[in-house]
This record gives C-alpha cells, structure tokens and sequence, in this order.
C-alpha cells in the first residue's frame, strides 16, 4: 500500500465484518432479553442498557423514545399497571427514568 489512505481503507475492509458480528450479536441479545419474574428490576434496565450502549458503540441508531419502548417490552406481567399508566399518562421518560420509575413500581 503506497498511502496512508489505502492502509486506512484496508484495516476498515478487515474489520467491517467483525463489527457486522458484534452488532448481529448485540442486537440479538437486545431483541430476546426479557425480564423474569421476581429478579432486579434494576439489574435487567441496566443490562439492557448496556446492550444500548454497546449498539450506539457499534453504529447503530436507535432513537432515545424507542430505547425506552424496548426496554419497557422486556418487563414482565407484573408491570402492567406501570405500562398502562407510562400510555395513559404519555410519560416521556429518558432510558436513566424508567430505572427509577420501575424500582418505585
């Protein structure tokens, strides 16, 4: 390789796929998480949290409301209540929120 450019170009081909993987893999983990029954509330948010994160790293784009709202389809039957009210009431919540706003549900 005769420039900069051309090595640059080259390292990003060779590492497109292996970030294509962990993406796959993250989103995955994302996607089929959820929440069982009498675990942390506060563990799970923050595990999925941290998949959230993990895809911003990896280039993908989430907007924050819909963070929330896939956060919020991994809780399990007893949050009900906490969902009807987050729709009823069109709560805006911030992914750090709905930490404290479950664990006080």
């Amino acid at each position: 390789m005769t420039t900069a450019y051309d090595i640059l170009e080259s390292l990003k081909d060779m590492f497109r796929e292996q970030n294509r993987a962990a993406k796959h893999t993250a989103m995955k983990a994302l996607l089929t998480t959820k929440m069982v029954e009498e675990t942390s509330v506060r563990e799970h948010v923050l595990k999925m949290m941290s998949l959230l994160n993990e895809l911003e790293i990896l280039g993908a784009v989430i907007d924050k409301e819909s963070q929330v709202e896939m956060v919020l389809q991994t809780l399990p039957d007893s949050f009900q209540q906490f969902l009807l009210n987050y729709n009823m009431n069109k709560m805006e919540l911030s992914l750090a929120k709905p930490l404290n706003e479950l664990q006080a549900a």
